[in-house]
Formats: structure tokens, sequence, C-alpha cells
């Protein structure tokens, strides 16, 4: 029998007036559940999005949007792919780091070292938050360092000591003293002058303290042409600063979400070329791989939640089932008849599996719609809030993928229909 004889009986059985019941009621029941299940997966996937989308933008303040490594050894000389790093899509900033140690006076701390130029700022702005010293703070100043507020603290440098010229000692292991007896020949250490402090409310504002670059260089021992890494800034239509998404409480969850001015989708584009020009001596990594550890984390989550979701989805689909088989109960008289009019097993088969598909189908759509319209304006009027003075963000962030609705889809599609399968199959004449 063709399709659409079948599709005109199926319409018939579940829309007439004549067919209400216990059977529709079930019918109805399950299409709710259906929604439901559908509901919530669009959503708690948004939301997920969200989240994520913020965490990498609070990420930019720490890492750039493509990081550029040596994948053998520690130290990285440009000179002999300079030619190569020649583009108008990106800008490039040579960064010196290394794990050392501070000391002011009797007070020590064990921090990263960052030995930067005026380029560094291209990427984070982080002079522009700075709080103590901003009138003396001067990137060119060769004997210049600026660490967190909190770091300054712990070192005793508080408000008005950039103003005293005060001595901090830089100390790192020295590369060049393998063999040395005494512990303080396997060190190397300069002196630098404090000269200010910034302030984030973020992880930046301790364990960070920055130097000039060449000074970085100097105490490493590296040539002008050896750095630890290079940040790749792709370079944007229109200007943005990142004090309009620095990370503080209150801020609004949309201003993060849409912070970055270049899509990932340019960011990878430049990523593979540049990949694929330097070769694999060098690793071109994103922000999602400079931090593995937290995306890694954060996408078992959602696949966690996905998989329980997809479980609450096939508990509702057993509601469809128990319809099914009250209904093929309740219709045996017209399946005789089909049977007598010379319809195959095969097709009565088929019209329950419709039936049972038009509201798996439609329970899936409208929870669909109804957690996109959700989303929407979750995502425009922030909705449902969260705690103030608790989260960077105070409401909810969402943020919907197409391939999250398609997934959706086709999850309660196929969970339905071999749920539904698995009974018609064995209805008999």
């Amino acid at each position: 029998m063709q399709l659409k004889t079948l599709s005109f009986i199926n319409r018939k059985l579940i829309f007439s007036k004549q067919n209400r019941g216990i059977v529709h009621i079930i019918a109805l029941i399950s299409l709710i559940g259906i929604a439901v299940g559908s509901f919530a997966l669009v959503v708690v996937l948004s939301v997920f999005n969200g989240f994520t989308s913020v965490a990498q933008t609070m990420l930019q303040t720490s890492c750039p949007p493509l990081l550029v490594e040596p994948t053998a050894g520690k130290v990285l000389d440009i000179s002999s792919i300079e030619n190569k790093l020649k583009s108008s899509d990106f800008e490039v900033v040579p960064v010196v780091s290394s794990t050392a140690m501070v000391s002011v006076g009797q007070e020590r701390s064990i921090v990263t070292l960052f030995g930067i130029d005026d380029r560094y700022f291209l990427y984070n702005n982080l002079d522009s938050f700075i709080v103590n010293g901003k009138g003396v703070f001067d990137i060119k100043d060769s004997l210049f360092c600026f660490m967190g507020i909190n770091e300054a603290a712990y070192l005793g440098l508080n408000r008005g000591a950039e103003k005293m010229n005060i001595p901090v000692k830089i100390t790192v292991p020295s590369l060049s003293s393998e063999d040395a007896i005494v512990i303080e020949d396997k060190l190397t250490s300069i002196s630098v002058f404090y000269q200010a402090s910034y302030q984030t409310h973020s992880d930046l504002d301790e364990g960070l303290v920055f130097i000039p670059l060449s000074k970085a260089q100097e105490l490493l021992s590296l040539s002008n042409n050896q750095y630890s890494s290079l940040y790749i800034l792709p370079k944007a239509k229109k200007k943005t600063s990142f004090a309009n998404n620095k990370i503080m409480l209150n801020t609004n969850p949309t201003a993060l979400q849409s912070a970055s001015v270049v899509s990932h989708t340019e960011i990878a584009k430049i990523q593979e070329e540049l990949q694929k020009s330097l070769g694999n001596s060098y690793s071109v990594k994103d922000i999602l791989q400079q931090e593995p550890v937290y995306f890694r984390i954060v996408k078992s989550e959602k696949v966690a939640v996905y998989i329980i979701l997809a479980f609450i989805i096939f508990i509702a689909s057993i509601n469809i089932i128990s319809s099914i088989i009250i209904f093929n109960i309740q219709k045996q008289k017209m399946n005789k008849i089909f049977r007598t009019m010379g319809m195959r097993l095969s097709d009565l088969r088929r019209i329950y599996f419709l039936y049972g598909m038009t509201i798996n189908v439609l329970g899936c759509v409208s929870g669909i719609v109804i957690g996109l319209v959700l989303c929407f304006i979750q995502q425009s009027f922030g909705l449902i809030s969260l705690a103030k003075d608790a989260f960077v963000v105070e409401a909810f962030p969402v943020k919907v993928f197409f391939s999250d609705i398609a997934l959706v889809f086709v999850t309660v599609v196929v969970i339905g229909a071999l749920s539904i399968y698995a009974v018609t199959s064995r209805i008999k004449a």
C-alpha cells in the first residue's frame, strides 16, 4: 500500500473527533513527555555552550588566540621562521616565560615570569588595569617590573611602594651551570624596580610578574631572536578593548559572549594555515588547546548530561509503546476489516508505526521550539538570573548551536523509532 494512503489513515486515527478516550490521553501524555525531554536537552546543551563561551572569553585574559611553541625544547628561534610569520592577517607578539623566584626583603614567592614588550598589551590591554603606579608606569623602562595586586601585597608592596624604587630580586635556574657544586652557582639573578600593580579581579592578580623582554632574555641567557613562545593575534576589522570584557562581577552575559570581534572560524583558518607553513617542529594552539583539561571536563559533563536526558526520553517513549499496544487492542475490529480488504500485515504494522512516530516527532518539534524560544528570551533579556556578587555573569549565559539542535532531533527520533518499531513489529493479525 502506498505511503500516502497509510498517512491518510494515520491522520484519521489521530485527529478524528470520533477517536477520543484513554488511548488519546496516554498519547497526549507521551507527546508532552517527549516535548519536555527535547526541551530540556535544548536548554541544558545551550547553557553548557554559554558557560563554555564565558570561560573561553575569561581565558582570553591569560591565553592568546593562538600560541606558537616549539614541539621539542623550550626555546624558539624566530630567525628560521621569520619570513613565514609575515602576514597582514595577524600580529606576532614574542614572549619569554619561565618559573622564577621573586624576593623583596625577606619575602619570597614562586611566580611565572614573563618577558614582554609593548606589543604584549595588544591582546589583553593589561596595562589599562594598572591601579598602583599608574602615573609612573613605563613599558620601555628597562629596569621595571609590575605584577598583580595580590602578588604585590604578598611581597609587602602596598600602595605607594611604586614611588620608592624598591628593588625586586628575580632568580631563575642557570642553564649553563650543570656542573656547579655550590647552590648559588646554579642560579642566576637580576634586580629590577617595582613600578606598578594591576587588578583584574581574577587569577591573573597573583603568581605573575612582568619584566622587559630584553631583560628576560638576558636573565635566561637567550639571544635577541630566541623566545619561549609567540602569541599570534588575528587582526580584527574594528578595534576592541579588553576593558570592555574584563573579568568582573555582575557582567552582562551577552557582552561576555560577544567579546571577541574575530570569529572562531577566522582564527581556525589562520591556525590551519600557520601550522601547515611552520611544519611539525612547531605547534600552533588555540585557546581550547592551551587549556585542554578544563574544556575536557566541561565536554565530559555535557556528554554525561546528554546521556541522562536521552535516557529520560527513552522512558518517555515507553508511554508511546503503551499507547500503541492499547490502541491496537481497541482497534481489533478495524484491523480485521483492513485485513479482509486485502491489506498486508506489514502495511498494518506501518500504520501503527506512523501513529507512534507522529506523536514522537510532534513532541520533539514542540519541545525544540519551546526550548529555542526560552533560549532567545534568556539571551536577550537575562530572564533567569544568578546570585549577585557570586558569579562573573548576572544571568545564565546561553548559546545555541545548530549542531546541538540537530543532535537533539536525531536523538529523539532515533530513540522513538527504535522503541516504536520494537512493539509494532510484534503486532499480529
